[in-house]
């Protein structure tokens, strides 16, 4: 049961949201094949991209180009270089259209250049507001909904590792019998979840144990955030790899050979997670060590793909398990590096950063009569359980295909396999795939 936040946070974010990336996307396919229908699709996706940021802020505007980002930018809402860019995206998607009428000259991939970064620097921007505004905004509703007794708020996710647990561990039927309601509210995973907790806007969350950790160093937290116990390693510790394009710099090249000089090498990865401390572990090293090797960082949106090759075929990719089993269907991509590869210091620390944690509210803990140590062991063995009952196995693997996150691209078939390899791997649940 999902728990109802005001109108404002219930608009079609998600579905306006996915199709500004369907279009994006699209239009980086056609950018060496078919200049023309680029310029025409990048347009387009520029067009969606400023009717849900009008969306989301709740903008009254005519839905065409020109209108969206006058009044957007008017607000405030669009800075100045991002403007800059939606309107090199606006020029050539002219040029696009009238180019063929006055000339037959074709339009090459190079001449649609500068219109592509554009359009990577537009997609980027978004990736970047669309989170936090999604994130405010259902913050917002968690705020405004008033707590009652005698019900638990537990953080949602729809992260294949996390939902495994929250379906799989018997929340509700443990609750039960504490005579509480379950509710459950989706959020982002990002550091807040354990300042709700610490506010009691949520009662219990799983959350990255060593961010919990660190958390727990601040007085207020600490006060009220009560860590119940260790609920699993994300892909058992193995989750790190460095996904490559056969086609660029590094196809040639081994772990070794770039371990031992990495310099010129560009890593797109989401800068504010939990995937960019893991290239820190990786390299045994710290952001300031990275610029001395020469390495640097392109901070990009999580939800951005294999497309990211699109661009450049040199850049090296660092994502979750979602872009990874996606890679591994294609012979274009391979790792270049991943935990294995490591020397066993740096695998122990990245197993130690894959170990996710439950977290309570002392005073829920208090109104529940609940033991924290005995409330964690009743809810692993629930869910270690489902090692020998095979219909409750399947009807999480079933669970997990239609509520978890997932590439656009990935076909029932797709959803499936990686939802059994990330389960074997995290949990030893199933068989390998």
């Amino acid at each position: 049961m999902s728990e109802k936040l005001p109108k404002r946070t219930r608009t079609s974010v998600t579905v306006n949201e996915g199709e500004s990336l369907r279009l994006y996307k699209k239009a980086l396919r056609y950018a060496e094949s078919d200049p023309e229908v680029f310029l025409s699709t990048a347009r387009r996706a520029a067009e969606s991209i400023l009717l849900d940021i009008a969306m989301q802020e709740a903008v009254g505007s005519k839905p065409t180009l020109e209108s969206l980002l006058t009044v957007l930018a008017a607000k405030g809402l669009v800075p100045p270089k991002v403007v800059l860019a939606v309107r090199t995206i606006q020029n050539y998607g002219n040029y696009g259209s009238h180019a063929q009428k006055i000339s037959d000259e074709e339009i090459s991939s190079e001449d649609v250049r500068p219109c592509l970064n554009a359009l990577t620097q537009l997609a980027v921007w978004y990736g970047r507001t669309s989170k936090a505004l999604a994130e405010d905004a259902a913050r917002q509703g968690l705020t405004a909904a008033q707590h009652t007794t005698s019900t638990t708020r537990l953080a949602d996710s729809s992260l294949i590792v996390v939902k495994a647990l929250l379906l799989g561990c018997g929340f509700d039927q443990l609750l039960t019998q504490h005579k509480h309601r379950l509710v459950q509210v989706q959020l982002p995973w990002s550091d807040h979840l354990v300042r709700d907790v610490s506010r009691r806007l949520l009662d219990l969350a799983i959350y990255n144990e060593q961010r919990v950790r660190r958390l727990l160093a601040e007085d207020d937290i600490r006060a009220q955030v009560v860590p119940l116990g260790r609920v699993g390693y994300s892909m058992g510790g193995r989750n790190f790899y460095l996904l490559a394009a056969r086609g660029g710099r590094w196809g040639d090249v081994t772990a070794a050979e770039f371990l031992a000089n990495p310099s010129g090498a560009q890593i797109a990865v989401p800068k504010l997670s939990d995937m960019f401390d893991n290239i820190l572990a990786a390299f045994s090293t710290d952001e300031a060590g990275l610029r001395e090797m020469g390495v640097s960082i392109l901070d990009v949106p999580h939800h951005l793909g294999l497309e990211l090759f699109h661009l450049n075929r040199d850049v090296l990719a660092v994502g979750g398990q979602n872009l990874r089993m996606h890679a591994r269907d294609s012979d274009d991509y391979f790792e270049l590096l991943n935990s294995d590869m490591l020397p066993a210091r740096a695998q122990e620390k990245l197993r130690s950063a894959a170990a996710n944690i439950l977290v309570a509210n002392r005073s829920w803990l208090t109104e529940t009569g609940a033991d924290p140590t005995e409330l964690h062991r009743e809810l692993m063995r629930t869910f270690h359980d489902l090692g020998s009952e095979r219909s409750r196995f399947e009807e999480l693997v079933r669970d997990l295909v239609t509520h978890a996150s997932f590439p656009h691209e990935t076909d029932l078939a797709g959803r499936e396999r990686l939802v059994r390899h990330v389960l074997f791997e995290s949990y030893r649940l199933g068989e390998p795939c």
